[in-house]
């Protein structure tokens, strides 16, 4: 946080402020007048002093002074050490409004430095002030205009623990995550996933008929993104399961076909393609970009249930000649889907290691076994290494004399 500490009175403050602005004026030929500041500063209208002079001066200074970094900043710590001069809150919240607005008016002009001195504004209030959250979204919003992508994805690491900090409410939370989604929506893709399921996250099954749009939108998003292969995590959301049931036929066919790439398999998708031949062209997807992903979650799903798998099950399981089976083992394998070495002799894929796409009922069942298998495995071990230990020779100087 940013402290400021300033001795001076809000009088001299007024004066060096106008001052500057003058120096600056003179310095660019550029026709002035202070005479309304100081009756304003005359009339002690503190407030309007200072949205005034920001609302005026900022555009003159990023214009004219744009080769002079330090005189724009200059300009803006007189005004932040103001106002934290100010006691009254709706008076701050007034200020800080106009400087945000004033900042964000033209983004493309000098974006780093407006990047900087809004992060000065954000830092001059207490961690958990509320003013933050108004600060962080005005941030955030003028670095996309201007296409400071990075600076976003840095900042974005902490939200969820500063939205509680901040005590936002429920559409100020929404209004952000789906800031972020849109912000990264065509480059980043993943990035934009995940904060379209946080703002998704926020509706209850009261509220869910008001993110529809959204709704349909990441259930595309969970089969077009081809690194993403876990999805069950939608099933749970109410805006989502909403969709199952809407009159819209298009809404209800995207959960069907979304809780196939879930939950299910190869020849599921093909009865519901067979049933639905022109839906994935309506939804923006590509049959065979469909097909290659439902291959392999099968694969995954088919590599989690057993340890060693003939090619010729996986051949029957993915359609596929069994030539091509290696080929699509790799492929999961380069994916992270599984972790499996290839038996070409014996023509078997010994897996070590498989994703699990979802977790019910029987996975708990099967994971049960192999904690029993293993814990059997290492108390015979244990037994081993307490028998070796009784019934080995001691060495020599170990022996009792």
């Amino acid at each position: 946080m940013t402290i400021f500490i300033d001795l001076a009175s809000l009088e001299d403050l007024y004066n060096d402020l106008i001052s500057h602005i003058e120096t600056l004026r003179k310095k660019k030929g550029s026709e002035y007048s202070v005479a309304e500041y100081q009756i304003l500063i005359g009339e002690q209208r503190t407030v309007e002093f200072l949205s005034k002079i920001v609302s005026t001066e900022t555009d003159f200074l990023f214009k004219e002074c744009k080769d002079s970094d330090k005189d724009i900043e200059g300009f803006f710590n007189v005004i932040l050490t103001i106002l934290h001069k100010l006691e009254n809150e709706d008076e701050i919240n007034i200020v800080s409004q106009k400087i945000r607005d004033s900042l964000s008016a033209h983004p493309t002009e000098n974006s780093q430095l407006k990047i900087k001195i809004l992060t000065n504004l954000f830092n001059s209030f207490q961690p958990k002030s509320p003013q933050r959250y108004d600060i962080f979204f005005a941030l955030v919003k003028l670095a996309s205009d201007s296409n400071n992508l990075e600076f976003v994805k840095y900042q974005i690491t902490d939200i969820d623990s500063w939205l509680e900090d901040w005590n936002v409410s429920i559409q100020q939370k929404r209004k952000l995550y789906k800031l972020i989604s849109n912000i990264f929506k065509e480059k980043q893709r993943m990035l934009s996933h995940q904060f379209l399921v946080k703002y998704l996250q926020t509706f209850t099954k009261e509220d869910s008929q008001e993110a529809q749009e959204d709704a349909v939108r990441v259930c595309i998003e969970s089969i077009s993104l081809q690194e993403l292969y876990q999805s069950d995590y939608l099933l749970d959301l109410p805006a989502v399961q909403y969709l199952e049931g809407s009159t819209v036929a298009a809404n209800s066919l995207t959960y069907e076909l979304m809780k196939i790439f879930a939950t299910e398999q190869l020849e599921s998708y093909l009865q519901f393609q067979q049933k639905n031949p022109n839906f994935l062209s309506t939804i923006g997807l590509s049959n065979d970009d469909c097909l290659q992903k439902i291959r392999l979650l099968s694969l995954a799903t088919l590599t989690s249930e057993q340890s060693k798998v003939p090619y010729s099950l996986i051949s029957k399981m993915l359609q596929i000649d069994e030539n091509e089976v290696e080929m699509w083992v790799i492929n999961a394998m380069e994916g992270d889907l599984l972790d499996a070495k290839l038996d070409q002799l014996n023509r078997i894929v010994n897996v070590n290691s498989s994703t699990q796409r979802v977790f019910n009922k029987s996975q708990w069942t099967q994971l049960g076994q192999r904690f029993s298998v293993w814990r059997s495995s290492v108390k015979n071990l244990l037994q081993v290494i307490e028998n070796a230990k009784t019934t080995q020779v001691k060495p020599f100087y170990f022996q009792t004399r």
